[in-house]
Order: C-alpha cells, then structure tokens, then sequence
C-alpha cells in the first residue's frame, strides 16, 4: 500500500508541474457548490437551461462550462451530466430531456449520419453540421480547435521494448500471444469502434477485454492492458507516461467538440446561442488535457475546474 500511494504522489507531483508549466493552475481548489445559485439580472434573466452531458471527464467538464456560463449570465441551470453513453445522452436531447451537450464531429458522422469517409476537420464539421440539421433539426454551435480523437497507448517500457510507435507496428511486432487489448463497453459496440479499427489494422489478439470508462489508464500503466483505448486530450497520459500510438492508417475522423441542441430550442433562445458561441474557439488541445488532469489526476471539483477556465478566458468576471 506505501508503495502505491508512494507512486500515486509521483504521477500528482509530475501532473501538478506539468500544469504549472502551461501556466494554467488556478490559484485557488476549493470546490464549487455543485449547484450554485444564479447570478441576478444579466442576459440571461429567465432562460432555464437544462445541460447534460456523457459520462466521462471531459464531456462533464464541457457541460459545467455551459452551466457555470449561463448561471454567471443570469440564467437558470438544472443539471443533468454524467449519462452513460453517447446514444443515451443525444437521446435525451432529441426528445427534450435536456436541452444541449458537447457531441463530437467523428462521432455524429459514423453513429447519427452514418457515413463512413474521411474528411479534414473543418469540412467534416461543415458536413455534420449541415447534415445533422437537415437530417435530425439539430443545431451545432461552433467548433472546438482540440480533437478528442480515440487511440491506443501502451507503457514506454512495452513501446521500446517491442520498438513499436504505431499501430501497423503493434499489429505486426507484438506477438499475438503477448496482445491484451483493453477497450470500454461503448468503443466495442460502436462504428467507428473496435471491429472496424481491428479490421483496418488485421488486428488478431489473443485476449480483448473490456474495461469501464476511464479505468483502462491505470490498467494500461500497470500492465494489465497491453494497448489501453484512451482519448488524445485525456490529462492522464501525461500523469501516466502513456505512449500514444500513431494512427498510420488514418482509420479515426477528426473529433472536434461542438454544444449540440434541437434547432427549435436554438431558435428561441438567440441570446443563449450567442453568448455560448465564443466558447469554442477557447479551447486548445492543451488547455482540454490540463482541465482533463485537474479533475482525474488532481481530483479537483469541475464546476471549478469550469469557472476558472471561464475567468482565464476572460468569458465572466
């Protein structure tokens, strides 16, 4: 147990100075109300805003921003992060559960449109976002620059010892007999998921498990997993010291981030969709993986992690 707590300070210790060294940590931690009340007046006086979101760190956190946003406006914010699965969660807005959450461009291509060719980023958002519209009456804000693209990561020690940097060299130079791949529920069932990228890259291991959202990091790191699924801007890669294997194939779209709501409900609240448009072109990869970090390496609160994003941002006061 000394042990394990021993190296979990090590992974605090390196992901703190990794912050520091963006310039990104917040002089303050201490944790939000996690339903604070709203600001009085303001451009938003009026307007309830029901936010939901999927079930890991970085969708929660996107979510918290927009609710944290329309409180410090004047708004009205019942909170409903955290559904498991992206199926879930968009069906919830479409039949007006909630009325908005971040959803991905690679996502809404292969799983809502169902397409399957490779776009650059921001012709896929010009596609998604006329297509979802046309299709569904779903109304797409703008987009992120970060790209929460999935991948596989192995330990360094793994990546250097069987000289392996992409995934054509995990295929070919790992021997089937020493492949454990780890996957979530979700990756496994989806399009863009598991069968196709198996496919892509003749992927044949001898053992595939599926582990919950977000344990496949520390299961990679300690060798449990060979390959771990992880998400390009998740803040524990770095803590971890993961190695993020080249998609040399280019079988993953672009995931550019984008707020999501009923076209109808964007129609009347122009006001909301203004004020929640500057959001986007805030976020950098860089920024998304120190959030990402302060909540699952530093264990900080996100509507904190969020209202600080929003002041370094210049978004509230």
């Amino acid at each position: 147990m000394k042990g394990s707590n021993m190296q979990l300070n090590r992974v605090k210790v390196a992901a703190v100075a990794g912050l520091i060294a963006f310039g990104l940590v917040a002089g303050s931690t201490a944790t939000a109300s996690a339903t604070p009340a709203a600001s009085k007046g303001g451009p938003l006086k009026g307007v309830k805003v029901i936010v939901g979101s999927k079930d890991f760190t970085e969708s929660i956190l996107l979510s918290k921003i927009v609710k944290q946003l329309v409180l410090a406006k004047g708004g009205s914010v019942v909170d409903k992060t955290n559904i498991k699965g992206s199926v879930t969660t968009r069906d919830a807005m479409l039949k007006g559960a909630i009325n908005l959450y971040w959803e991905y461009t690679g996502t809404a291509w292969f799983n809502y449109l169902k397409q399957t060719s490779l776009l650059p980023p921001s012709q896929l958002y010009a596609k998604v976002k006329a297509g979802d519209l046309k299709s569904h009456k779903v109304a797409w804000l703008p987009m992120t620059s970060f790209n929460d693209t999935y991948a596989f990561a192995m330990t360094q020690a793994k990546a250097k010892q069987y000289g392996v940097t992409t995934m054509s060299e995990a295929a070919t130079k790992v021997p089937a007999s020493d492949q454990v791949w780890c996957v979530e529920s979700e990756f496994q069932s989806r399009p863009d998921g598991w069968a196709g990228v198996a496919a892509k890259y003749n992927l044949k291991p001898s053992n595939l498990k599926v582990l919950d959202t977000g344990a496949i990091y520390q299961a990679t790191a300690q060798d449990q997993c060979t390959f771990g699924e992880v998400f390009a801007t998740d803040g524990r890669i770095g803590a971890l010291k993961l190695k993020v294997l080249q998609d040399d194939a280019n079988y993953f779209p672009p995931y550019n981030a984008a707020i999501t709501m009923n076209a109808s409900y964007a129609k009347k609240y122009p006001k909301l969709v203004k004020l929640l448009a500057p959001i986007a072109g805030k976020i950098n990869n860089a920024t998304m993986a120190v959030m990402n970090a302060r909540v699952d390496v530093l264990g900080e609160d996100a509507d904190t992690v969020a209202k600080d994003f929003l002041r370094a941002a210049k978004l509230i006061k």
